[in-house]
C-alpha cells in the first residue's frame, strides 16, 4: 500500500494530542503513557517515512510485551498495553515517552522543513 504525505499529518496531529496527555496528564508517566496511547493507538507503521518507522515500532514492541488478562470466561480484563504498563519500570516508561517526543520532532521537521 502506498505511503502519501496526508499518513505523515494524520501521525503529526496523533502524537500532538498524545503529548498533551503525556505531559499533563495524572499518575505516574506509566498511567500517563496510558492515557496517550489512547490517542495515538489507531497509528501504525504506513503512517511514518520510512526513516521513523522503526522507531515506531520499537514504541509499539515495548507497550505490548505481555499478553492480555481474561477471566474465566474468555473476557479481556485487562487490555495488553494495560498489562504491559502494569509491568514495566518507571525507567522504562521514561524512554517510551522519549521515543514519543523524538517521533514528534521528527515528523514535525519532516513535514514542515522540507
Amino acid at each position: 500500500m502506498p505511503t502519501h504525505k496526508i499518513d505523515f499529518f494524520y501521525a503529526h496531529e496523533k502524537l500532538c494530542d498524545a503529548l498533551y496527555y503525556l505531559a499533563t496528564g495524572a499518575g505516574d508517566v506509566r498511567e500517563r503513557i496510558l492515557s496517550a496511547y489512547s490517542r495515538f493507538h489507531p497509528l501504525e507503521e504506513r503512517h511514518f517515512p520510512e526513516h521513523l518507522r522503526n522507531d515506531f515500532k520499537w514504541v509499539m514492541d515495548q507497550l505490548t510485551k505481555y499478553e492480555p488478562v481474561y477471566d474465566h470466561k474468555g473476557n479481556v480484563i485487562i487490555g495488553q498495553v494495560e498489562n504491559t504498563l502494569r509491568h514495566i519500570r518507571n525507567s522504562t516508561g521514561v524512554k517510551i515517552a522519549e521515543k514519543l517526543l523524538f517521533l514528534y520532532h521528527e515528523l514535525n521537521s519532516y513535514l514542515y522543513t522540507r
